[in-house]
């Protein structure tokens, strides 16, 4: 019996460390700062952009206005600098992402990340929406805009929010912390 209770009690504390350190590297990705890094990957009407090659600018904007839809997919790189000096541990996120103060996308991605204490890391989020039903209701010219800014010659720039849960993993389940982290940044427009 004594056994027993000696080997529960070791499995407890094992148990119990496995928890107290995934809080506490999850409570370091908290403390983390966010910073936009770039945007990756864009295609827009099913067209891959290439800010360089006018042609496939020039077929992703004739979308904009003979199709009811606008696929608009692309990979978002932010920067991940854990000024700590605990590990920041990063098992997934629920996020918001707002354009020009429209929520544009909900969702949750798995992605993982580990960033050592003093160091900076990437993470990269892929995101796909319909630009023409996120923004419904708003005007010919905000959705030219928008679609301009992505395709890189856009002449106002365009704002963004990403708010993003960070998750953490307690015997083996993912469990979202308590609120949300944003992010702002502007990006395109004439400089």
């Amino acid at each position: 019996m004594k056994k027993i209770i000696a080997l529960f009690s070791l499995v407890l504390t094992m148990f119990s460390c496995d928890v107290a350190q995934s809080v506490m590297s999850t409570l370091s990705l908290t403390q983390c700062k966010y910073d936009f890094n770039s945007i990756s990957g864009i295609s827009l009407g099913g067209v891959k952009m290439d800010s360089n090659n006018l042609v496939s600018s020039a077929l992703a904007m004739s979308t904009l206005f003979t199709k009811n839809t606008l696929p608009l997919q692309f990979t978002l790189n932010l920067d991940v600098k854990n000024p700590g000096t605990q590990t920041a541990l990063l098992n997934g996120l629920q996020y918001i992402l707002q354009i020009d103060g429209i929520e544009m996308s909900t969702g949750a991605t798995d992605s993982k990340l580990q960033v050592a204490p003093g160091e900076t890391g990437k993470l990269p989020i892929n995101l796909s929406f319909d630009l023409k039903q996120a923004m419904s209701g708003q005007s010919a010219d905000a959705i030219k805009n928008l679609a301009l800014n992505f395709v890189g010659i856009g002449s106002e720039p365009t704002n963004v929010t990403f708010k993003m849960k960070p998750s953490l993993n307690i015997g083996g389940q993912l469990v979202p912390s308590p609120a949300f982290i944003p992010v702002s940044f502007s990006f395109g427009g004439k400089k």
